[in-house]
């Protein structure tokens, strides 16, 4: 206990060095003098989204993570990552074919969902978060990465956030209402949404329909209102789907693809994905907020990102795999990274306060406050990604009304009927 104490207390004052240091301008110059050793992280690292790994990911992966091995090395001396990039199709299976041969990845980074479900794979080992680290995390997104054991499956490291990707060229004036989404519409511009329920709980938070879900996720009967919302949005979803410029897609990767080739001029996206849009639309790529619904303003969930530990590590390297995941949580690393991408958001409060300040007109994207909606989308997502069958039973309702297969009063009460058998 005492060694585990000290060991904590050194980590806390190299941190403080660097942010000293670094705070003053000068992390360029921040490098390893000397004979440092080397100490090398097998790093996996999985594609947010379920598509197949190209050169171009790769590369970019690679730069990234160069990037941010070179500004470490004052926290960690001597680190050296040698990545690795996969699908979320593909991970699994890979995973456990190095991880049974002695040669798995030290660190896994990705969603939380899927991060999860390697752990429950037995491919991952449980996190030991400290004290420090819980302060610096948000309380609710620590609990989409706790199991119904207490284990911690991973860290939340950052958030991606959801918002509206538009082709300048096309539309000039984003709909920042549900209603002027229609009415642009039907003037002849097109709008694409996914069909996958992560990437419409926008939507849902505008109607104030997520209330529902979450009174049956805790076994309560929900109110008459409640309910009525909840149907009041599975209507706008089937409505939407039977208008000629409103496109339910399968996934994230057509959306791209059609928004950058022109037959799309509108997508719901995710901040993830900015990078490929910026280098194929340049100038041309506009970002806004989703529109509000009748209710409330759209509040997404976010994709949250997680390292995870893998089994194979020696104890060295578990040990760089923890200072590393001690320091990437406080606030001078999360303000850093968020602004140097600026494509993820920062789980630590005290950072996304600093974030804030520092992009003007960011609080019409990233929204941080503790909003009611964003708490219970948290816990819809939570239950979600422990529970795989319920993710596809919910998934199945959804289609059914998009596709015209199921009324919006009957889907209610299918969804209200899964959440709460599985609370």
């Amino acid at each position: 206990m005492r060694h585990q104490h000290l060991r904590a207390l050194l980590i806390r004052r190299r941190l403080l060095l660097l942010g000293l240091v670094c705070t003053a301008g000068l992390l360029s110059s921040c490098s390893s003098s000397g004979r440092t050793p080397i100490r090398l992280l097998r790093v996996a690292r999985i594609l947010p989204t379920n598509e197949k790994v190209t050169p171009v990911d790769s590369s970019r992966d690679r730069k990234r993570l160069r990037s941010f091995q070179n500004n470490l090395w004052d926290v960690v001396p001597g680190l050296r990552i040698q990545p690795a990039l996969y699908s979320e199709a593909a991970v699994e299976s890979e995973l456990e074919r190095q991880t049974y041969s002695g040669l798995g990845p030290d660190l896994v980074m990705g969603d939380a969902r899927v991060i999860q479900e390697l752990f429950e794979a037995k491919l991952l080992d449980t996190v030991p978060i400290t004290q420090e680290q819980r302060n610096a995390i948000a309380p609710g997104l620590l609990e989409r990465v706790t199991n119904s054991h207490g284990e911690v499956t991973g860290l939340p490291v950052s958030q991606y956030i959801q918002l509206a990707c538009f082709d300048k060229r096309k539309l000039k004036e984003p709909p920042a209402t549900l209603a002027l989404m229609s009415k642009q519409s039907g003037e002849g511009q097109v709008f694409g949404i996914t069909q996958n329920f992560e990437d419409l709980y926008w939507s849902m938070s505008g109607y104030k329909a997520g209330s529902a879900l979450v009174s049956a996720l805790r076994g309560q009967q929900p109110t008459a209102q409640q309910t009525q919302n909840l149907v009041r949005w599975l209507s706008w979803l089937r409505d939407a789907s039977y208008q000629q410029n409103v496109m339910f897609l399968r996934n994230q990767a057509t959306l791209r693809k059609q928004l950058i080739g022109g037959q799309l001029h509108w997508i719901s996206c995710w901040t993830s994905q900015l990078p490929q849009l910026r280098e194929a639309m340049k100038d041309n790529l506009g970002v806004a907020a989703l529109p509000a619904g009748p209710a409330a303003q759209a509040t997404p969930i976010s994709k949250l990102q997680v390292w995870g530990l893998g089994r194979n590590s020696s104890p060295r390297q578990r040990q760089t795999a923890e200072e590393l995941m001690q320091f990437i949580v406080q606030p001078w690393a999360q303000k850093t990274w968020s602004l140097r991408y600026r494509t993820n958001y920062p789980v630590n409060p005290a950072a996304a306060t600093i974030i804030n300040r520092q992009i003007p007109g960011i609080e019409n994207l990233y929204i941080f406050k503790g909003n009611q909606e964003i708490k219970i989308g948290d816990e819809i997502v939570a239950a979600i990604d422990g529970n795989p069958r319920l993710a596809k039973t919910i998934q199945n309702i959804i289609n059914d009304v998009i596709f015209g297969a199921k009324t919006p009063a009957k889907a209610a009460e299918r969804l209200q009927t899964a959440l709460s058998r599985s609370s």
